[in-house]
C-alpha cells in the first residue's frame, strides 16, 4: 500500500468514528464518557495529521492538525477535572472538609463541560473536519508518496528510540515521566495504526507501549491530584495532610508496580543437580 491511499483510508474512519460520538457529546444528558471518546478520537487524529507531513507537506497537513488540537487542548480542563475526581474517590479518606470541598469541584467540572460542548457548538469541530476532507481530496505528489511498509518501519523506530532515551527517568521527576509516557503513547500510536504494515516484532510493540503507557497515566494523574490539594483553598490543614499522605501512599504502590513491570525478566537457571549418593559395595 501506498502513503496516501493509507492515510485517505484512516482520516475517512476518524472522521466516521467522530459522525458517532458527536451526539453522544451534544445530547442533552450526555454520557460521562462522551467528552473523552471524542478526545481520543481527535488525538489519534493529531497523530495521523503529524505523521502525513510526509506525503502531503508540512504547510497543509498542520492548517488541518492545528484545528484539532486547539480543540484538544480547549477540552484537556475538563478532563484534568474528570480525573481529578476519579483519583479522589477511590481514597480511602473519611473527612467532611474534604467532602466539602470534592463536591465544590464538581461544580467547576459541570462548568466546564458546559464550556466544552459550546464550543462544538460553535462549528470549531466542523470547520477542523472540512480541512481534513479537503487534505484527503488533494493530489500527492508521486515523489513524496513512498511504501508504506517502509514508511512505517521507519516512524516506528524513530518512536522506539525516543522511549529509549528516556526510559531511565527517575520516578521522584513528574515532568521527566511525563514525557516518558508521550513518548509511549506516540510508540503504542505508530505500532497500533500501521500494524498491517509492520514486521511482527515492530507491531508486538504497541502491547507493551500501552501498558506503560497507562502506568505512567495512573502516575501522572496522582501527581496532578497531590499538586491540586497542595494548592487548595479551604482545606483545613489537618485535612490536607490527611489526603497528601493517603495520595502518597497511593503514588507508592503505583510506582512499585510500574518498577516491577518495567524491570526485566530474571533469567532462568536451572537448580544445581544433587549429588547422588555413593553406595559401597559389600567389603
Amino acid at each position: 500500500m501506498i502513503l496516501s491511499d493509507f492515510f485517505r483510508t484512516q482520516f475517512q474512519m476518524l472522521d466516521h468514528e467522530l459522525t458517532i460520538v458527536l451526539p453522544r457529546v451534544h445530547a442533552r444528558q450526555p454520557d460521562d464518557e462522551a467528552i473523552h471518546d471524542l478526545r481520543v478520537t481527535i488525538r489519534k487524529l493529531r497523530v495521523l495529521l503529524k505523521l502525513a507531513r510526509a506525503p502531503y507537506g508540512r504547510f497543509y497537513a498542520n492548517a488541518a492538525r492545528d484545528g484539532f488540537t486547539r480543540l484538544h487542548r480547549s477540552t484537556s480542563l475538563l478532563r484534568d477535572e474528570e480525573v481529578l475526581h476519579e483519583t479522589l474517590a477511590k481514597l480511602k479518606v473519611r473527612d467532611p472538609a474534604f467532602t466539602a470541598w470534592k463536591a465544590a469541584r464538581r461544580a467547576r467540572e459541570r462548568m466546564l463541560r458546559r464550556g466544552a460542548v459550546q464550543l462544538l457548538h460553535s462549528g470549531a469541530l466542523e470547520e477542523s473536519r472540512e480541512l481534513l476532507r479537503a487534505l484527503v481530496k488533494l493530489p500527492v505528489k508521486p515523489s513524496h508518496d513512498g511504501d508504506l511498509s517502509t514508511f512505517a518501519r521507519k516512524e516506528t523506530h524513530r518512536a522506539q528510540k525516543r522511549v529509549e532515551g528516556l526510559r531511565d527517568t527517575p520516578v521522584a521527576d513528574t515532568a521527566g515521566l511525563h514525557a516518558l509516557r508521550i513518548a509511549y503513547k506516540g510508540l503504542r500510536y505508530a505500532a497500533e495504526m500501521m500494524q498491517p504494515a509492520l514486521p511482527i516484532d515492530l507491531a508486538a510493540l504497541a502491547k507493551p507501549a500501552a501498558t506503560f503507557q497507562k502506568r505512567l497515566g495512573e502516575l501522572h494523574d496522582l501527581d496532578m491530584a497531590i499538586g491540586s490539594i497542595t494548592r487548595a483553598r479551604g482545606l483545613p490543614p489537618a485535612t490536607r495532610a490527611r489526603v497528601l499522605a493517603a495520595l502518597r501512599r497511593a503514588r507508592k504502590v503505583s510506582v512499585d508496580r510500574y518498577i516491577s513491570e518495567m524491570r526485566p525478566a530474571a533469567p532462568i537457571v536451572a537448580p544445581p543437580a544433587r549429588k547422588q549418593p555413593i553406595t559401597r559395595g559389600p567389603r
